[in-house]
């Protein structure tokens, strides 16, 4: 190998290693205090809020269900996908004292301790809730905050048995 050789390889070589730490810093995987990267304090005791790297964002479930409201009494009807047939869905509904606010409780178990194929299964639901015509909808789903998206339905139709996904 001639010296021009040499010093080609080694010249790649150089760049290779400034190139990786380059990567490394940019990362954050190398701190300057020798700590490693998202890790919490063990010494720090306090009720201090999270930084916002350590917090883990969940996207809030969509609801889709029809709304009617008839002789002072709300009627959300809809439907959830449930991760298995053996799984049920209960349904609670609520108002506020002042029947300002409606509040919808949705909660999913599982009905058997048999094997059970994983296919998504829907499970309608119907919650009737006497409050005043305006008053402000929400709904949990296992306890977590949902998105409840509510279409108006007809006045002839009927929320034993409706169609949930509007055509067109």
């Amino acid at each position: 190998m001639d010296r021009k050789s040499t010093f080609m390889i080694v010249g790649l070589l150089l760049l290779g290693i400034v190139f990786f730490l380059v990567i490394l810093f940019t990362r954050n995987v190398i701190n300057t205090n020798g700590d490693t990267p998202y890790t919490a304090s063990t010494t720090d005791w306090t009720n201090t809020p999270a930084e916002p790297r350590d917090v883990l964002v969940t996207p809030k479930t969509t609801v889709t269900a029809k709304h009617a409201y008839q002789n002072g009494t709300h009627i959300i009807a809809g439907e959830i996908p449930l991760p298995t047939p053996c799984h049920i869905l209960e349904t609670k509904g609520s108002a506020s004292a002042d029947k300002k606010q409606v509040f919808i409780e949705l909660t999913s178990s599982i009905k058997t301790d048999e094997m059970c194929a994983q296919v998504i299964t829907p499970a309608r639901f119907k919650v009737s809730v006497k409050a005043l015509s305006g008053a402000k909808m929400s709904a949990t789903l296992n306890g977590q905050e949902v998105i409840l998206n509510l279409i108006e339905a007809g006045p002839e139709e009927n929320l034993d048995n409706f169609e949930l996904y509007i055509k067109g």
